[in-house]
């Protein structure tokens, strides 16, 4: 590396303060033909085509990785395309979206895997990776792993699919299942408890469903040498159940999302269907306690399962016609920030929603680090902003954070050494954002 250093000049230079391996210092970091060449002293740097220098109340910060998404498109370009959500990401920061299967149609075929990749590839600014449904024919996997998934989501309505089945042949290929945990059986029974309103979400699909889900899950999957993640976990007794297993030795990852630890229950009073989320959100105190569970990184990761609908849809009166979910790509890394700048988070916290999911998900990003990608995000942490959703870029313009004061945005954002975001534009085309197939994924080529 020293040696192609020293014969030419590399694409770009970016020197300022930079966060890297825990603490803030000094650096400069230099980006060749996509990939981070060189970090250290900005005098050892060689020469650059372009060189960016970074002052007053801005850091350099890897690009975000986000690991649960919903980018919609397809069917659903009313909620969301892969513009929209590449804009939406953009201003928060994220370089790289992991997106769910549960489109329109849905994805579980590689000929299902095709289409949505040709969407992506021509409208996304940012960089991708999909996860794929329970596959309707488990023979399509090796192809799947050889397309590149990121792995296999699960929901409830999948839990009498046969898991055992699957999870033998995702240990044999080496593909990660991710978990939505929470009991069916559960939530049925409760539906018979509780009046069918959305005040009423928290009831419906109580804490209960997700302990159980937790415990039956780990039961079934634990046997088997296959990565598993369960992700957007809402209570502080689920995350308890799940730190108290790997205790116990247990081999998972876990993530959860800001509206977990920052919002609680009572929304849905105020907001009704707009604060509808699945699981839902749960007490005042169990956003507490959650909080300091991520406050002590007891915890793998951070995703925002940024989750856009039409308004229409989540100002309906039926309980059962409001879908659930609401967008968050773009105030995830300002609620994070807000958080330590006023010394409520370590600093460390940004690793959950940059360099851990990129581990989990064997990808060469989230890190400002040599032979990874060249994301960065330089971050202007001047100004204090309250959320507003009719200001967000995804076509979503609504949220439960409405109101929140936050700190800072993405001032710039570069992409594979190339500016992607700059005060609050758009500067590459539709279609620059590249599918990026994990480590674990077979290198024969891919065919579409």
């Amino acid at each position: 590396m020293e040696g192609k250093l020293n014969s030419h000049s590399v694409d770009l230079v970016v020197e300022g303060r930079c966060y890297i391996n825990g603490i803030i210092s000094e650096c400069a970091i230099a980006v060749d033909e996509g990939k981070i060449v060189a970090i250290g002293k900005p005098v050892n740097m060689p020469k650059a085509d372009s060189r960016m220098s970074v002052n007053g109340k801005r850091i350099i910060l890897p690009g975000m990785v986000d690991m649960h998404v919903h980018m919609r498109d397809l069917e659903e370009v009313h909620k969301e395309d892969w513009y929209s959500g590449s804009l939406s990401a953009l201003a928060g920061g994220v370089t790289f979206v992991a997106d769910m299967p549960n489109n329109k149609p849905y994805i579980d075929s590689l000929e299902r895997l095709k289409l949505k990749l040709n969407i992506a590839k021509r409208k996304a600014l940012i960089d991708f990776g999909f996860y794929v449904g329970y596959p309707s024919q488990l023979k399509e996997l090796q192809e799947m792993k050889d397309f590149g998934i990121l792995g296999i989501k699960i929901y409830p309505t999948d839990y009498n699919k046969g898991l055992e089945r699957l999870a033998k042949s995702c240990e044999k290929l080496n593909i990660p299942i991710i978990l939505h945990a929470e009991d069916p059986e559960i939530i049925e029974k409760q539906h018979f408890e509780a009046e069918r309103k959305v005040e009423n979400h928290h009831l419906l699909r109580p804490e209960k469903a997700e302990i159980i889900a937790i415990k039956n899950l780990l039961g079934l999957l634990s046997k088997f040498k296959t990565a598993i993640h369960f992700t957007h976990i809402s209570s502080f007794e689920a995350a308890s159940e799940l730190i108290n297993a790997k205790k116990r030795g247990e081999l998972f990852t876990w993530d959860t999302c800001p509206h977990y630890f920052f919002l609680d229950h009572s929304l849905t009073l105020k907001l009704k269907g707009i604060a509808k989320t699945n699981p839902p959100l749960r007490s005042s105190m169990s956003a507490r306690l959650l909080s300091n569970i991520v406050y002590h990184l007891l915890i793998d990761s951070i995703s925002t399962d940024h989750a856009p609908h039409a308004l229409e849809e989540k100002l309906r009166d039926n309980y059962d016609e409001i879908p659930s979910g609401f967008p968050g790509l773009e105030i995830c890394l300002p609620l994070l920030m807000k958080l330590i700048i006023d010394e409520k988070f370590p600093l460390e916290v940004l690793e959950l929603y940059s360099s851990k999911p990129a581990k989990i998900l064997q990808i060469p990003k989230g890190s400002l680090l040599p032979g990874l990608d060249g994301d960065l995000v330089i971050y202007d942490y001047s100004i204090r902003w309250s959320i507003h959703g009719e200001n967000f870029y995804s076509k979503a313009k609504y949220t439960p954070f409405e109101g929140m004061e936050v700190v800072g945005k993405p001032d710039t954002v570069i992409i594979r050494g190339e500016i992607a975001w700059e005060k609050g534009e758009d500067k590459v085309k539709q279609g620059f954002g590249k599918y990026v197939r994990p480590y674990r994924s077979s290198n024969s080529e891919l065919k579409i």
